[in-house]
């Protein structure tokens, strides 16, 4: 990504013509200025940081929103053979790192971290990011298939293959978004009339709804609704139990017939993790062994951990939490349906995506209100967050004091409710200027963009910022009968 830029930078230079360039920059009614104005309100905000050092590195990060608006939207219109070359390179590359993190995710190739998570597969940048570039490039396949006379068959298969591994790797943001964009993209359609893809995108959402239905109604279906009455072990402990909670694993209520001092003594003579340890997921392992056991409707006592098998003993080692095989996506919606209900008796947010989002956004709303005006400069939200949690109280534990998590708030802490106004209107204002032909294919770049921002430090790293500038920059730039040469 930096040597692509900085050629670009180098050539943009070398060929000169600045004259010409600034005509098609009128032409255009200033909207490469306005674009780039994302990254020279942040320019001028340099003053107001606490470290020039993460101030400057943060500028450098965020260079692709100064120079790729200011490159493409000053120079000559691309023919439609480059085009047709830049798109064509896009989906070659494109699969090759498909393949690379399918591969991945079933053990061919090695990974580099060790979550236990399938978000170890995306090698290549941040899972939320790479979901969301794989949603955009199936959004613009959908797009150009049905615009343009491509290769429908080879159009389809690359889209397929696209959904199964945005499916696999489970990015909720990017499903999502996903979701949002087919339903606006069903309204569109009905203006248009087109009866056989309006059911079919119809068919998807009634399937896609009643699937996500079913995954709910099976988490809390019980399988077994009265209360156990047993007091004691088959080796005489008192079980332990909480009757007031109805949390449930397989249809088998999870907080009761509990006998901790056998279970451990008896896990102890199966594993070598320790009771009192955490599994390859950095879960609790007596956690994960008492869903495990419930799962399979067996008491958490020794005689229940008799019956798993070694087999099973390694699940749990693993980190899974059911004897059920469920998909990734599965596992990702049970996992935010078993926080939510862990949420109920107790407020701590550790290891709990939505509930830790929540606490930072809560931290940054914070931060930002120390202040609200003019902010901590670019980059700043690094020493912000950092100087909070070490100076006030937090329920976060050491390894999960991150930051924001959102885009929206990151910009308000840095460049404070002025500068992130001015910051916003510079954004609405250049979306605002895309043209009419190739609004549909830009909506679903903008709402992909947004639940990435929600959701994710999307300009924070230089991935995120050349995926969120580059698509949108081509997207201002260039109307949709570019792509009829596809």
């Amino acid at each position: 990504m930096s040597i692509s830029l900085i050629g670009m930078t180098f050539n943009y230079l070398l060929e000169g013509r600045f004259t010409r360039k600034w005509g098609t920059i009128k032409k255009r009614k200033y909207l490469p200025i306005i674009l780039s104005g994302l990254f020279l309100v942040e320019f001028l905000w340099l003053p107001f940081c606490d470290d020039m050092f993460l101030g400057l590195n943060a500028l450098r990060i965020k260079l692709p929103l100064l120079l790729l608006p200011l490159i493409i939207g000053a120079s000559a219109a691309i023919t439609k053979k480059e085009l047709k070359t830049i798109v064509t390179i896009f989906f070659i590359g494109l699969l090759v790192s498909t393949i690379w993190v399918y591969l991945v995710s079933i053990d061919l190739l090695p990974t580099k971290k060790n979550s236990g998570t399938i978000r170890d597969a995306s090698i290549f940048m941040s899972h939320i990011r790479y979901s969301v570039l794989l949603s955009f490039s199936l959004i613009f396949l959908c797009y150009v298939s049905y615009k343009t006379k491509i290769n429908k068959a080879l159009a389809y298969l690359m889209g397929l293959w696209l959904f199964f591994l945005i499916f696999k790797l489970a990015t909720l943001t990017a499903i999502l978004a996903l979701f949002v964009v087919t339903i606006v993209s069903f309204f569109y359609l009905l203006k248009k009339n087109n009866k056989q893809i309006i059911t079919s995108v119809a068919f998807f959402l009634l399937a896609a709804i009643l699937y996500n239905v079913s995954i709910v109604k099976d988490f809390y279906h019980l399988k077994k609704e009265e209360r156990s009455t047993s007091e004691t072990s088959i080796l005489g402990e008192k079980y332990w139990r909480d009757l007031s909670d109805n949390t449930t694993e397989n249809g088998y209520y999870l907080f009761e017939n509990i006998a901790i001092n056998e279970l451990e003594k008896e896990w102890q003579k199966r594993s070598e993790i320790k009771f009192k340890g955490l599994d390859k997921k950095g879960q609790k392992i007596k956690a994960t062994l008492h869903r495990f056991l419930t799962s399979k409707g067996l008491n958490k006592d020794s005689l229940g951990l008799s019956k798993l098998s070694s087999k099973e003993i390694s699940l749990v080692e693993q980190g899974e939490t059911t004897v059920i095989s469920y998909n990734n996506y599965e596992k990702r919606v049970r996992a935010l349906l078993y926080e939510r209900e862990s949420n109920k008796k107790s407020n701590n947010p550790n290891n709990q995506t939505i509930n830790q989002r929540l606490e930072f956004w809560k931290l940054g709303k914070k931060i930002f209100l120390e202040k609200s005006v003019l902010g901590h400069g670019p980059g700043g939200i690094k020493n912000a967050f950092r100087n909070y949690y070490n100076s006030n109280p937090t329920l976060l534990k050491k390894e999960n004091r991150l930051l924001a998590h959102n885009q929206f708030i990151t910009q308000a802490v840095n460049l404070g409710g002025l500068g992130f106004c001015i910051w916003l209107a510079m954004l609405v204002l250049s979306f605002l200027k895309v043209k009419k032909e190739i609004i549909p294919l830009f909506i679903s770049y903008a709402i992909l963009m947004f639940f990435a921002f929600i959701s994710d430090d999307m300009l924070e790293v230089q991935a995120g910022v050349t995926i969120f500038s580059f698509l949108g920059t081509l997207l201002l730039f260039y109307e949709s009968k570019d792509l009829e040469s596809l």
